[in-house]
């Protein structure tokens, strides 16, 4: 039997003979994160990565950006 693609709670499922997958896409960083939002307690989510970094982190990323 072939996979079914099912869609629940915003996330893609793969099921196949009683497993069940979650489908996910890969980010593409080779460009770098060109973006942050502040979370709170001095840290940032880093666009497009997604990731939670302290306020130097986020500086060194976005400098990073900058130079290339």
């Amino acid at each position: 039997m072939a996979g079914k693609k099912v869609t629940f709670a915003g996330y893609e499922l793969l099921l196949d003979n009683g497993d069940v997958k979650v489908v996910r896409e890969k980010t593409d960083l080779s460009p770098g994160d060109y973006g942050a939002d502040p979370v709170g307690d001095g840290m940032f989510r880093m666009v497009p990565s997604g990731d939670i970094v302290t306020y130097e982190e986020r500086c060194a990323r976005l400098a990073r950006r900058e130079r290339a």
